[in-house]
């Protein structure tokens, strides 16, 4: 008998049905894959299983008795606990705080019992490999460790079924190789993990079984040894892909932005040419993000010298650095990148208002080019003036790149674009800056995913202890190379 099924699990919304009639089963003991383009259902799935919204119709069970949770506590004490992408710790507790808010140990005299709560969740972090410190405020973490505190605060229900989403979205290499060591536990002790995610590799390393979604409907389950990638991508999009693009090198040309700075790992530089792809790769904690942030102004420069078009950049903001053309792309679309009670085309235009408005009045432009770029990026949503925050995360990633888009930058510094989209539009996504660099746009890459800066930069510059260790050309670079200079286990480093 599986421990938990679905049958007709159906879920509609004003104008769309995000679930239709869904039977799935999963069984105790067994790592089972998630997988389907951006608005296939997951999300919606998810929501239901953890007791986010109830079903419209159909039924959930457990051990085949049909459930029914009024919210996500409910599914929690049913053993069922939900670790999502999108993070939701609060950020002015300690890590150890969040990971028993709700449920903190007491004295005797109902108080908070501070040292027997610390004491646990040190136990948690320890069984799961995460290197956090259970006092740190969460405020402090970058997203990369934030996300490492949703899935030790997930660990810590105990919980008979956990639901992953996204879990690798922003860690790398060791954190990848630690998760997996605590899902091959989880699975040995009989419980069931629901594992979704974008990255094949990663699905064919973990799963068992693997359950495809479209358009809100099962198109298959399979037996992982059953299935490979051009089966999976073909089941997930409905077609196969289209032929990848060829990467072309740019003009020699002086650099467009150039950075220079200094830490106790050394003196590093940073170039960017026009129609250049420079990718950041290092691991966790490596401070790639952090770099990005001192560039544009948005974090304190320490001593960071940055030039654009030969120029000193003196005082930056990343506003001031709009107005020259230097755009950047947050990591992290919730708390820094959509403004959530507003609607796409208010999400799309933010940051180009200007280029619609005469006297202060917003024209008719505004629409057509707004969706003009939204049907570019084959965004899924049902109009411009459905709100952001009713699209899934894949979508509400493409949906700030088309922001970014608009302002026709002439540099791009992304930080983990692709973060949360499907197969297809990661394919879209990288034909997309491969075209803007070639007509002449520098792109400063930021990724988790080493294949990804391999197969799309000219450069990467691998980043350990906020210092530049290692210069590699993307022609040569290998992931293995790239992963092994950012442990720190070689010393490639070469002039920019």
């Amino acid at each position: 008998m599986a421990l938990l099924e679905t049958v007709g699990l159906t879920k509609r919304f004003v104008g769309v049905v995000a679930l239709d009639g869904l039977d799935f089963a999963a069984e105790s003991g067994e790592v089972h894959a998630l997988v389907g383009a951006n608005g296939a259902g997951k999300s919606t799935l998810m929501n239901l299983l953890s007791g986010v919204f109830p079903p419209s119709a159909g039924e959930i069970r457990l051990d085949g008795q049909p459930v029914t949770f009024r919210s996500p506590a409910a599914a929690r004490e049913a053993g069922i606990s939900t670790v999502y992408q999108e993070l939701s710790s609060i950020p002015q507790l300690s890590v150890a705080e969040n990971l028993f808010l709700g449920r903190e140990p007491r004295t005797r005299l109902g108080r908070v019992d501070r040292e027997r709560l610390r004491r646990e969740a040190a136990a948690i972090l320890s069984d799961s490999h995460i290197a956090l410190d259970p006092d740190r405020l969460v405020e402090t973490l970058s997203v990369a460790e934030r996300q490492l505190a949703e899935l030790a605060r997930g660990l810590a229900f105990s919980a008979r079924i956990l639901i992953l989403d996204e879990p690798t979205a922003v860690i790398s290499g060791p954190e990848i190789d630690s998760l997996f060591a605590v899902i091959r536990r989880l699975k040995a002790q009989g419980r069931l993990v629901l594992y979704v995610s974008h990255r094949f590799e990663e699905v064919f390393a973990i799963a068992d079984r693997i359950t495809v979604l479209r358009d809100g409907r099962k198109i298959l389950t399979a037996e992982r040894r059953a299935i490979g990638a051009d089966g999976l991508v073909k089941a997930m999009i409905g077609h196969a892909l289209a032929p990848r693009f060829v990467r072309s090198e740019p003009p020699a040309a002086p650099p467009l932005l150039t950075a220079r700075w200094e830490v106790a790992g050394g003196a590093s530089e940073l170039t960017v040419r026009p129609g250049e792809i420079v990718g950041l790769a290092g691991l966790v904690g490596a401070g790639r993000s952090e770099i990005a942030l001192r560039l544009i102004g948005a974090a304190p420069s320490h001593g960071m010298a940055v030039e654009l078009d030969g120029q000193a950049l003196g005082h930056r903001s990343p506003y001031r650095l709009l107005r020259r053309g230097v755009v950047y792309l947050t990591e992290d679309r919730k708390r820094a990148g959509l403004f959530t009670g507003l609607s796409v085309l208010a999400n799309t235009t933010a940051s180009t208002l200007k280029q619609f408005s005469i006297a202060g009045i917003v024209g008719r432009r505004e629409r057509p080019v707004a969706r003009g770029m939204l049907e570019q990026l084959r965004l899924v949503y049902r109009g411009l003036d459905q709100s952001s925050q009713t699209l899934s995360g894949g979508n509400q990633q493409k949906l700030l790149l088309a922001r970014a888009l608009l302002a026709s930058p002439r540099l791009l510094i992304c930080d983990e674009p692709t973060r949360g989209v499907d197969v297809g539009a990661k394919e879209e996504i990288y034909a997309i800056l491969a075209a803007i660099a070639e007509r002449g746009v520098g792109i400063l890459l930021i990724s988790s995913e080493i294949g990804e800066l391999v197969r799309l930069c000219h450069r990467l510059l691998v980043v350990r202890n906020h210092t530049v260790v290692a210069t590699m050309d993307g022609r040569s670079a290998s992931e293995d190379a790239v992963l092994a200079a950012a442990a720190g286990l070689t010393t490639t480093a070469a002039p920019p």
